[in-house]
């Protein structure tokens, strides 16, 4: 079955004008959990192309979140909407790069769980904590194995970790970054602490439309606050992308990522599961102006703590 979200973005790709010329890699992909982003600084980081001085980017993440994992004496409830705007800035020197971004975020009751009700019904996905849940209410609690409780409340906007990057291409389509961040969010929904993360990709053309990206990351942050009994420190990532150029610049892409827990002995599968993520959409661009990034990212593993669905846009000049 074709998904509404998936045809709509199929039309929109028609309107952007042909051009011959072959498209960039794959956008990049951060966890939006925050049960996530609150431990490990690792992510997909494409390959940075030569070809510019400069490479800035924007990308909008806009994200349903529906977690519930219970046992007599621990437990954790989120259900929100999440937004992320991330804003990359990225300077070319030679064979190395450095590059910074922030983000702003928010926490929010939201307005998609009726849309998701029918979306779950028209794809048979069974999402049991949604059918649960009352619509667009914001919970965001936990209940720790040593008896404590916390409970965090929404935001209506804050700045998120700030990252400073740099790296240097090690080959034809082979490169290794260094990944710094610096705490700067609330607490619960980013590190309070700097962590560091290695990142290294892989590009290869297959042929003239295909292309794939496959990436390697591992990841320090130390353990701190009211969790840390219950928190790991490393991290490992993975991702394995491919992008098909059906036309001029426009191309599809796919990108399954993996992330190692974030936790460890609560028993809870949100906390100590893996996170397995899929991203998907298009890469659209006209004659002039940027290229366009439209496209989701879907949990595919229910029961793990990879977010419901998100939808992303984003643009990269």
């Amino acid at each position: 079955m074709i998904r509404p979200a998936t045809l709509a973005l199929t039309l929109a790709s028609l309107a952007i004008v042909p051009n011959s010329a072959p498209a960039q890699g794959l956008p990049p992909y951060l966890a939006v959990n925050p049960m996530v982003t609150s431990r490990s600084g690792v992510y997909f980081q494409p390959y940075v192309e030569r070809t510019r001085s400069w490479e800035f980017r924007i990308l909008t993440d806009y994200a349903s979140a529906i977690e519930y994992s219970f046992r007599p004496d621990a437990s954790l409830l989120l259900d929100a909407e999440l937004l992320r705007v991330d804003a990359t800035a990225i300077r070319n020197l030679g064979a190395g790069f450095v590059g910074v971004s922030a983000g702003f975020n928010g926490a929010y009751d939201g307005f998609l769980d009726g849309f998701l009700d029918w979306y779950h019904d028209l794809t048979g996905l069974r999402v049991a904590a949604r059918e649960e849940r009352p619509r667009n209410e914001f919970a965001y609690a936990l209940k720790l194995p040593n008896g404590d409780s916390l409970a965090r409340a929404p935001s209506g906007g804050f700045l998120g970790d700030i990252r400073l990057l740099g790296g240097v291409r090690l080959g034809r389509g082979w490169q290794t970054a260094v990944a710094v961040t610096l705490p700067t969010g609330p607490e619960g929904y980013g590190r309070r602490v700097a962590s560091v993360a290695s990142l290294t990709t892989f590009r290869a053309n297959l042929d003239h439309r295909w292309r794939t990206e496959w990436g390697l990351g591992v990841g320090y942050t130390p353990t701190e606050g009211p969790l840390r009994e219950i928190q790991r420190s490393a991290f490992v990532g993975a991702n394995a992308g491919f992008r098909y150029r059906f036309w001029g610049k426009q191309a599809a892409f796919v990108n399954l990522f993996y992330q190692s827990p974030g936790y460890r002995n609560t028993d809870l599968r949100a906390f100590d599961k893996r996170e397995l993520t899929l991203d998907y959409g298009f890469l659209l661009k006209a004659r002039r102006g940027p290229e366009w990034f439209l496209g989701m990212t879907e949990d595919l593993e229910p029961r793990g703590p990879a977010l419901d669905l998100s939808f992303r846009i984003g643009a990269r000049w």
